[in-house]
């Protein structure tokens, strides 16, 4: 029997991904402002009509490539940690849950980085970012409030929230910057070690 053949909304949503994938690539080998719309046509093997078809500009892919992990890493995020800090394991389910977004993360961060320096001088980019920035908070406030509703005001909440994620960023910075020394795999790996047990008997 013939496939159905994927109406235009969904073809154009493939090639959209198609060319934020590439542009992804690009930027992170060759920063945003050395990267053309030529070399991510290159990369995804487009031309550049279709390229214009999709994005009027370069900057509007670095922007829907900052929506797309608001809208995808995040739940992905939610999901995986959810499920870690509900489950009988807590301790390893919460540790390997930590390691996979470390392997995510040294992926991610050197991108944000770029794109907080281009946030100082972009509105549309800062905008983008900030939004970002809070969907991640929110997330992780939404993760530890089954756990701690009964115990913390939601100021605190989102406090804590905001500095585990500054933390996480930190960690990323740090192992990227001098993987030898401060590999963050193995920071978390120690940190669990030591509060995993208090942590989850507040969790409890």
């Amino acid at each position: 029997m013939p496939t159905t053949k994927p109406t235009v909304g969904k073809r154009a949503a493939e090639k959209r991904k198609q060319i934020r994938l590439a542009a992804f690539h690009c930027f992170r080998v060759g920063g945003y402002h050395e990267t053309t719309v030529d070399a991510i046509c290159a990369q995804a093997a487009i031309s550049k009509g279709s390229f214009y078809w999709h994005y009027p500009s370069k900057q509007d892919v670095f922007v829907d490539i900052l929506e797309t992990w608001t809208r995808e890493v995040m739940d992905e995020l939610y999901e995986q940690f959810e499920d870690a800090v509900l489950g009988d394991d807590y301790l390893s389910a919460v540790t390997a849950a930590l390691g996979r977004e470390i392997h995510r993360g040294r992926a991610i961060v050197p991108l944000w980085l770029e794109f907080t320096a281009h946030a100082t001088r972009d509105p549309a980019i800062q905008q983008a970012l900030a939004k970002f920035y809070r969907r991640a908070r929110t997330a992780i406030a939404e993760i530890l409030r089954p756990a701690l509703e009964n115990s913390c005001t939601e100021s605190q909440i989102r406090g804590i929230a905001a500095v585990i994620f500054g933390a996480y960023s930190g960690l990323i910075i740090q192992d990227i910057s001098d993987p030898e020394r401060a590999d963050a795999t193995v920071s978390v790996r120690e940190f669990m070690a030591v509060m995993g047990p208090a942590i989850g008997r507040v969790i409890e």
